[in-house]
């Protein structure tokens, strides 16, 4: 059998269907899973976090590749599954928590995961906040929000676009981005509106630039307007940073918002 018969017949012995509630779509492409394993370049000593352990076809290849693979799920039905699937796997833990309210008290150096859509955001925030930081993260994601990510590399110091915004700010500052391949959204079951994609990320050592993220967000919170605007409230002299008042932030680069972050600074 393939991987999608071997899906459906697995939640058919299961009695269970994907839960659309939880954002659940299963990969069934054994292509796309050969992808992710090999932008994950695993070596016999990594230990992996797997956030999403769906029916533990990527915890699998994972396990084949690594030390140990610790695989969350907040689903306690899918980590059922694949417990009793991957019962001769010496070199996984299953733990069925939300990895939003967990806190990851084991060592792992990589993070390897299939997210769902609705939390993708939250989820890299906490990843690119962790301490220490793992030194690779790969994650298959909606692709518009993987091209949003690595619009622009930040040592480029070049503005991200009109696909720029706060979340884009947050973890170009924070990690080298980039997109391995696209997934198909033909490659999961069910299949969900839009395509997927790979996204790499090499969290750096700590932030690039000092930003305050509230600056940030507020000059994004109305983007069409100028940032003379949208930072208003922060009585800012865009002269002394030499940058013009009448620019939109989605035109401003991680520099930029440093030197703005510096005179708020100065100003308090």
């Amino acid at each position: 059998m393939n991987l999608y018969q071997t899906t459906i017949a697995l939640l058919k012995s299961f009695d269970l269907h994907p839960k659309k509630r939880m954002g659940q779509n299963f990969l069934v492409d054994e292509n796309a899973l050969n992808r992710i394993i090999n932008a994950a370049n695993l070596n016999p000593s990594d230990k992996v976090l797997e956030i999403g352990t769906g029916l533990g076809v990527l915890t699998e290849a994972l396990s084949d590749k690594a030390s140990h693979v610790t695989s969350l799920d907040s689903d306690k039905d899918m980590i059922l599954i694949s417990k009793k699937v991957l019962a001769k796997k010496d070199n996984i833990e299953f733990i069925a928590k939300d990895f939003l309210r967990w806190d990851p008290a084991g060592e792992f150096n990589k993070v390897v995961a299939n997210v769902p859509y609705y939390i993708t955001t939250p989820i890299i925030e906490k990843l690119l906040e962790l301490a220490p930081h793992p030194e690779l993260i790969v994650l298959t994601v909606q692709k518009e929000v993987a091209e949003r990510i690595a619009a622009c590399p930040p040592p480029a110091g070049k503005p991200g676009g009109r696909g720029n915004g706060a979340f884009s700010i947050f973890v170009q500052n924070r990690a080298e981005a980039s997109i391995d391949s696209v997934i198909s959204k033909n490659s999961f079951f069910p299949s969900p509106k839009v395509d997927s994609a790979i996204l790499i990320l090499k969290p750096y050592a700590q932030p690039l630039y000092d930003i305050d993220e509230k600056i940030v967000r507020a000059a994004f919170s109305q983007r069409r307007k100028m940032i003379r605007s949208s930072l208003a409230k922060f009585n800012i002299d865009f002269n002394k940073a030499g940058i013009d008042s009448k620019r939109r932030a989605e035109a401003l680069t991680l520099g930029d918002f440093e030197k703005i972050t510096k005179l708020v600074v100065r100003n308090s």
